[in-house]
């Protein structure tokens, strides 16, 4: 009888062990599966590439507006278009669409994970300032231009939408913002929004460098792979710019996979080759590497746009992938959300300006 419980303590043990692995795995999950039930619901609703094609082939803004209005934009567009075709109210649509899904995704989000995406509720702020200082230069009403999404309250929107110059939005709008305005109200609207930009991100890679729920660490990598993208692209247009002076001004402060250092020998590269060369050590080589024949044809970094915001894609459909029970929905759908955006802005500029509809499709990835 003795041997019969010796032998059965250790198996309780373990017992008891797998148990509160059990548990700690509910625990962690359970507050995601109502929200993924939502996501999925809304991944029904992204565009088809027969959609897509159907959209490139349009003949003009109106029949895109008319296809668009088949779909979850259509109270968008009725809100902010109406009959009015123009790219700018189209845009306005759009964004509103997309800012309103970041919300939306926020309200459901179990409430360990809130604090990041009103990290990322900023980013409308942001936008909101800058379509504010726009407005004010152009002498234009601001409420036209507007979202009404972020983390200011209605009060702090009214109040901007009223600002007459630059020290008046400064007042408006939180302290974080504030200090960063109150002392560049002088500068170039461009510089104004790359700073805030630059303290957006700082904020967002701060926040990710110093959790330890494993769900925003799968945030980290993808925010981090867009971080490159940006400072990828911005290293790639100044090479193609004659003046290449201060190049480190145009990087975020921020950096995942490529430094700083390899930023600037991208921005001073003498060809594609030295560029792929720099990269040689990141995931972005190979990719590189096979866009070279392709970009020696149009001599266009959109090329490695297009592709690299592919991948991002790709990342975020993986991190759903392996991580469907937790956060990963929410990443996996937001990217794809954010790239339909993208590619109908394209679509709708480009019918604007009369280009070849199979150029548009290349342009979108679904030639």
């Amino acid at each position: 009888m003795n041997q019969f419980y010796l032998f059965m303590v250790p198996i309780s043990i373990l017992a008891l062990v797998i148990a509160a692995k059990i548990a700690s795995i509910v625990l962690d999950y359970a507050p995601f599966s109502y929200p993924n039930a939502r996501i999925m619901a809304k991944q029904g609703k992204l565009l088809s590439k027969t959609k897509f094609e159907e959209l490139a082939e349009a003949h003009s803004l109106d029949e895109i507006v008319s296809m668009l209005k088949e779909t979850e934009y259509t109270d968008y567009l009725s809100e902010y278009v109406g009959e009015d075709y123009t790219i700018s109210k189209i845009e306005r649509a759009l964004n509103t669409h997309l800012a309103s899904i970041y919300d939306q995704i926020y309200s459901i989000s179990p409430n360990k994970v809130k604090p990041v995406f009103e990290v990322l509720l900023k980013r409308w702020d942001i936008e909101n300032i800058i379509r504010t200082l726009r407005c004010i230069r152009a002498n234009k009403d601001p409420r036209e231009y507007l979202i009404k999404i972020g983390t200011f309250s209605d009060a702090q929107r009214e109040q901007l939408a009223k600002a007459q110059s630059a020290e008046e939005v400064a007042m408006s709008v939180t302290s974080e913002f504030e200090h960063l305005l109150g002392s560049m109200q002088d500068e170039e609207l461009v510089k104004i929004e790359n700073e805030l930009l630059y303290d957006y991100y700082s904020s967002l890679w701060e926040y990710l460098e110093n959790t330890r729920d494993k769900n925003l660490k799968l945030l980290k990598t993808f925010f981090g792979l867009q971080i490159d993208i940006i400072n990828i692209m911005a290293a790639l247009r100044i090479n193609v710019m004659e003046e290449r002076e201060e190049v480190a001004q145009d990087f975020l402060p921020v950096t995942y996979m490529v430094s700083h250092e390899s930023l600037k020998s991208i921005a001073t590269a003498d060809d594609i080759s030295m560029v792929i060369s720099v990269l040689e050590k990141t995931p972005y080589a190979d990719l590189f590497n096979d866009l070279v024949p392709k970009y020696e044809e149009h001599r266009n970094i959109s090329v490695f746009e297009q592709a690299l915001n592919d991948m991002l894609i790709s990342h975020g459909k993986e991190i759903s992938t392996l991580n469907p029970l937790g956060i990963g929905p929410s990443i996996g759908y937001l990217a794809q959300k954010q790239a339909e955006i993208r590619k109908l802005k394209t679509i709708i500029i480009g019918s604007y300006e009369r280009i070849d509809p199979e150029r548009i499709k290349e342009m979108v990835g679904v030639s």
